[in-house]
């Protein structure tokens, strides 16, 4: 993975959407005991999901030796808690297994900064095999349904209300990577990370939206998993921000989702 320049920055970033972050705890199944939470960072969404459930046990992993360190730090005599620097596929010569596993925000990045979709499919495959029977995966992402792809309604409008000077170096850089935005589904991703201007070389070549929640479906449907629960909303913040950004009508916005949500249970 691209080296993040200002972990602080990062990670103060990740950190604002909390409470949007901690509504996936509404998907746990009620006999939930283990949690295993991917990608954790410094911790912050599986330790506040710890307080949440003091009776569950949370692992959370992570590659970066600096988040993990500092995951270890706030623990602060949790007894229900622990973080590894680890990778996921690493677990599965380990006995433990898991009722739940956590992907929230994360794998994007195994697509952007692994091997593309075949990374997306190796991460969940070995979530599966981690998975005690009838134990659940749980992905919060930025997921688009393929249909924004060819939509084009309102797409004229918009396009005039994006099309901004003190924004045309960010759109050109954008289209270089990832095509003319000529679809509401390439507006959308352009949307989701035009406000990331200071650390705008990393973001606006990392593919937030690379895993439609079609393509989702088609995995857990080879992983032999029943996908209960699907998803697609917009959170307040960037509602609001947009709006006030762009001047876009309610119906305008309609077109756009930021957050995705998908449970499949083993």
């Amino acid at each position: 993975m691209e080296q993040i320049t200002d972990i602080n920055r990062y990670l103060d970033r990740m950190s604002k959407p909390l409470q949007e972050k901690l509504k996936i705890a509404k998907y746990f199944s009620k006999d939930v005991k283990s949690v295993l939470d991917v990608g954790c960072a410094d911790g912050t969404v599986t330790l506040a999901l710890a307080d949440m459930f003091p009776t569950v046990n949370f692992v959370g992993i992570d590659l970066d030796d600096d988040f993990v360190d500092l995951a270890n730090e706030k623990v602060a005599g949790r007894a229900n808690v622990r973080f590894e620097k680890r990778y996921l596929r690493d677990k599965l010569a380990e006995t433990e297994r898991y009722d739940a596993i956590l992907f929230c925000s994360v794998l994007h990045e195994f697509f952007s900064y692994g091997e593309g979709i075949s990374s997306v499919v190796k991460a969940l495959s070995d979530a599966r095999e981690l998975l005690n029977m009838g134990g659940e995966i749980i992905i919060r992402d930025m997921i688009l349904y393929e249909y924004a792809d060819k939509s084009q309604l309102w797409l004229t409008d918009i396009l005039k209300k994006i099309s901004r000077e003190e924004l045309k170096p960010q759109i050109d850089d954008f289209e270089k990577y990832f095509g003319k935005m000529n679809s509401i589904k390439s507006v959308n991703h352009f949307l989701l990370k035009y406000m990331y201007a200071d650390n705008w070389q990393r973001e606006v070549k990392e593919n937030y939206v690379p895993v439609s929640f079609e393509t989702y479906d088609r995995i857990f449907e080879l992983l032999d998993m029943q996908v209960s629960f699907q998803r697609s909303s917009t959170i307040p913040y960037l509602k609001n921000k947009w709006k006030e950004d762009f001047g876009f009508s309610d119906d305008e916005l309609e077109s756009f989702r930021s957050t995705g949500i998908i449970v499949a249970a083993k």
